[in-house]
């Protein structure tokens, strides 16, 4: 059980920044413990739609356990900031790690074991009627002991309304900062009619981040959100990029036409030179290719339920030898930062505090 103690805990140093400047990551320890942490530490102010998707987040994180899917241990509030304790996943989050070590894309075998994971989390979801509307690399966190977990639960809904299942939902998830969540979501959610969308609609997510694993690039990332829309609801979808789907020679215009309007690989000539080479000597498994077009179906009851999916046959590769961390080796874990300034004068801050015994926030 963790305490909701300030003084319970040491920051050590700044993960990250995130949901657009609200909140920033901080590595930390549990002292009673001496376990490793993560601490949100928002900025609520005086924003109540911002507070209630932060609240919406640790409630659903409180209902739902699942080995995949990241847990919420504890928080406390001071003034208007929340701080929110979870299990430190100390390789980060795909998206870190596909910027930092992997541009052309992880190892087919990594693919597979974490996109096996997020089947999981997402079986378990679907089971307990709640569509998460946010399955994107950077809300998948690894850690060096190969746990792969699904974050991002404050744009999660719940198929429950009043006591009852609903067949669809018919509301988008809450706006990010910058709307780049729409490239992820699926083309009947984005239309918005009356037909609605279902649990499925994460199937179709799973295959974008499914591309954005392989391909390392964000589909749609350079494409405007109207035309991105128009071509979604038409069925251009992204696709995996090898030398069986991106051949050579291509020029940069061809290259995005192969990536079904945008390749998500930037406009430098040196870093499209240098990726059209990666791509075009690797040949990634049919079976992968099958997977990547069974999740992106334009037809939401074409897609294979979670369930179904686990029994694919590109899960058949993975063995029980297999380890995550040695298939990524490149990446080295958080570590602490004893000088960074920032963790030592929150350090100092908190050391101060007198946490709110009552408080609005009643989780």
């Amino acid at each position: 059980m963790f305490n909701p103690d300030i003084n319970d805990y040491q920051l050590t140093s700044i993960i990250a920044e995130c949901c657009g400047g609200v909140a920033v990551v901080y590595s930390g320890v549990y002292k009673p413990y001496n376990q490793n942490v993560a601490i949100k530490r928002y900025f609520v102010d005086k924003d109540k739609e911002k507070a209630s998707l932060i609240q919406q987040d640790i409630l659903t994180r409180k209902e739902l356990q699942h080995p995949n899917i990241l847990p919420y241990l504890t928080s406390f509030v001071y003034g208007r900031e929340l701080y929110v304790v979870s299990p430190l996943m100390n390789l980060g989050s795909c998206r870190d790690i596909l910027d930092r070590h992997f541009q052309e894309g992880l190892p087919e075998l990594a693919c597979a074991i974490i996109l096996r994971d997020v089947l999981l989390a997402l079986q378990y979801l679907h089971k307990q009627f709640y569509i998460h509307r946010s399955v994107r690399a950077s809300h998948v966190l690894l850690d060096t002991n190969g746990t792969v977990r699904l974050s991002g639960l404050r744009s999660a809904a719940s198929m429950m309304v009043r006591g009852r299942r609903q067949k669809q939902l018919h509301s988008l998830p809450p706006p990010d900062h910058d709307n780049a969540n729409l490239m992820w979501l699926s083309p009947e959610l984005l239309e918005q009619n009356l037909k609605g969308y279902d649990e499925q609609s994460d199937i179709y997510s799973l295959g974008v981040f499914c591309c954005e694993l392989a391909n390392g690039a964000v589909p749609f990332s350079e494409v405007p959100t109207t035309l991105m829309f128009t071509e979604k609801v038409r069925g251009s979808r992204p696709q995996l990029l090898d030398c069986s789907s991106f051949p050579e020679p291509l020029d940069d215009g061809e290259m995005k036409s192969m990536y079904n309007t945008d390749s998500g690989v930037g406009d430098s000539a040196e870093g499209v030179s240098r990726l059209r080479a990666a791509y075009a000597r690797r040949k990634l498994s049919d079976a992968f290719h099958h997977l990547s077009d069974q999740l992106l179906q334009r037809d939401p009851e074409k897609r294979p339920s979670a369930t179904q999916l686990l029994n694919h046959l590109f899960f058949k590769q993975i063995r029980r030898t297999d380890f995550l961390p040695s298939l990524i080796g490149r990446v080295k874990p958080i570590k602490p930062d004893p000088d960074d300034i920032s963790a030592l004068l929150l350090q100092e801050k908190i050391s101060e505090m007198e946490i709110e015994k009552t408080t609005e926030w009643d989780f």
